[in-house]
């Protein structure tokens, strides 16, 4: 889809709203999101350029959800259309790419200096923890002011590991278990609405073995989840 057509999904919509000019473009964001301004009778969007490749009913779909927000009924989710489009392999198969080229400073490759954090993948999937999922992409992120074990994306399947982890002086055990706790988060699954879902992410992480004794070892060494 290009800039015209998407453009003129969004006027349909907006006219209909009560706007007389509409415009709406798509935007190399990092993060998949949607960017408006507006003032009584004008309103632009900025569409992250990872919905390029969406059916335009899924686009049509979109806008009635965006729209909404617009309205301030913040509480309205996206439609099941939009959903299953967002959350399906056609759709990390062409953003994951992106997402990757656009995540500063994320490695290519999961094996680091001193650490493989496939194999500790591979130790989280035979102890049954998790199940192996090709599409998961692992990379290590530099070191930086952040004291985080890593940081991960739900929709485009990526895990982030902090370098800090990449040492000898970290056990497999402590490396596994940082792994772990972004996997859970990442295999919780795209949330239409937005929620936080801790008591289910506790509960992910408390089947970990000595998960106490690894979160000691984090408060330790002054890193957190």
């Amino acid at each position: 889809m290009n800039d015209r057509t998407l453009r003129a999904i969004f006027k349909v919509a907006g006219v209909r709203n009560g706007y007389d000019e509409v415009d709406a473009e798509f935007s190399p964001f990092r993060d998949f999101k949607i960017k408006w301004m507006r003032s009584y009778r004008w309103i632009s969007f900025e569409v992250s350029d990872y919905l390029k490749e969406a059916p335009e009913e899924v686009i049509r779909s979109l806008t009635e959800t965006v729209f909404a927000k617009v309205r301030g009924e913040n509480d309205t989710l996206y439609t099941e259309d939009v959903c299953r489009w967002i959350s399906s392999e056609e759709f990390l198969r062409v953003a994951q790419p992106v997402f990757v080229c656009r995540f500063r400073g994320l490695s290519q490759s999961p094996v680091g200096e001193r650490k493989d954090l496939e194999e500790s993948y591979e130790r989280l999937v035979e102890s049954g923890l998790v199940e192996h999922d090709p599409s998961v992409y692992l990379g290590w992120t530099p070191v930086g002011r952040s004291r985080a074990v890593g940081r991960s994306s739900v929709l485009m399947k990526v895990v982030a590991m902090s370098a800090i982890l990449d040492d000898d002086s970290v056990s497999d055990e402590l490396l596994d278990y940082c792994l772990y706790t972004q996997l859970a988060y990442v295999n919780q699954g795209f949330s239409p609405t937005g929620t936080c879902r801790g008591a289910e992410y506790d509960q992910a992480l408390s089947r970990f073995p000595n998960r106490a004794g690894m979160e000691y070892e984090l408060r330790r060494i002054g890193m957190r989840i």
